[in-house]
């Protein structure tokens, strides 16, 4: 991510002017991951390196770009247009990214289980049909956003306060979030992904405590992040292996006459796939929200001083 702060003289500046810098800044970063990805999409028969992370760095510059829209609502005014068409784009990735993260958690469970079950193809097809289908919506042209002041300038309280009082209020709603269930932590997650966008563009202009909050930001977000996705596997495991069990059944019809042998083999396959691997997902569940139990005490009040210390010195400006 390119750094649009470096001088900690530049938070003294009206908020409206320096969130427009920034947003701008953002959108740069998201044309680029854009086009990175549609070129790895249209072109995957290259002889180039393949970017594992192309649709996740994509998604990431979307989501960053929607929070700074969102959190500078009453600063800068921007199309209307822009803002449902980077929503759509947020909305219709999700399924895509659901389908990495867990086909990557069950090739993980197959290599750690290694009980010699049959090879079962993962339903990679799945993914590429959902590539497709955001290739189709993110090729669309891009509407220019063209953010600019929405208020008065001398109404305008300086970057530095406008983001402590952001900051501030994001913390408040984060810290009851982190206490509860894993409903609540993943929203909690949500709210620490805000803060972390919020922080990100001033890492380089010399507050220390900004590069220290971003740390135990990170750190949480990824804690968050791998209990949430243990959580989903649980829900989706059915639904993928059941659309890999189609597909295996559908060629079997292929073959003449009544292939039982087969399919009871295919169904017994799958079975045992579904019960090793929910068995897997069991374990590592229960051990990540022991984890969690054990050193949420600690890890929150890092994060809430690390985050009070940097608001405090926003404020000080």
């Amino acid at each position: 991510m390119s750094q649009r702060i470096t001088h900690i003289k530049q938070l003294h500046k009206p908020a409206d002017q320096v969130a427009c810098l920034i947003v701008l800044d953002i959108r740069k970063d998201m044309q680029k991951a854009r086009r990175i990805w549609l070129n790895q999409i249209e072109n995957p028969n290259e002889n180039v390196q393949q970017d594992s992370e192309a649709l996740h760095d994509l998604r990431v510059e979307i989501r960053r770009l929607r929070v700074w829209l969102l959190q500078a609502h009453y600063q800068i005014r921007t199309k209307s247009k822009a803002r449902e068409q980077l929503k759509q784009w947020s909305h219709d990735s999700n399924t895509g990214r659901d389908l990495e993260v867990m086909l990557g958690l069950l090739q993980q469970a197959n290599a750690e289980i290694d009980l010699s079950l049959p090879d079962i193809a993962l339903p990679e097809n799945a993914l590429i049909r959902e590539n497709k289908k955001l290739e189709a919506l993110i090729s669309q042209h891009v509407l220019a956003l063209k953010p600019r002041p929405r208020a008065e300038r001398d109404k305008q309280s300086t970057f530095a306060t406008w983001l402590a009082d952001r900051l501030s209020n994001e913390l408040e709603k984060t810290l009851p979030l982190l206490k509860e269930d894993i409903e609540t932590l993943h929203k909690a997650r949500i709210h620490i992904k805000h803060m972390r966008y919020l922080i990100e563009p001033i890492t380089s202009c010399g507050l220390d405590t900004a590069q220290t909050a971003l740390t135990q930001l990170k750190e949480m977000q990824t804690r968050l992040g791998n209990l949430h996705d243990l959580f989903v596997l649980r829900q989706r495991l059915p639904g993928l292996l059941c659309g890999q069990l189609s597909e295996i059944l559908s060629h079997r019809l292929q073959q003449a006459g009544i292939p039982m042998r087969g399919i009871q083999q295919d169904f017994t396959a799958t079975r045992n796939q579904f019960t090793h691997c929910l068995r897997w997902q069991s374990t590592r569940y229960e051990a990540a929200m022991n984890d969690w139990h054990s050193t949420s005490t600690q890890t929150l009040t890092l994060l809430e001083g690390a985050l009070n210390d940097l608001i405090k010195d926003l404020r000080k400006l």
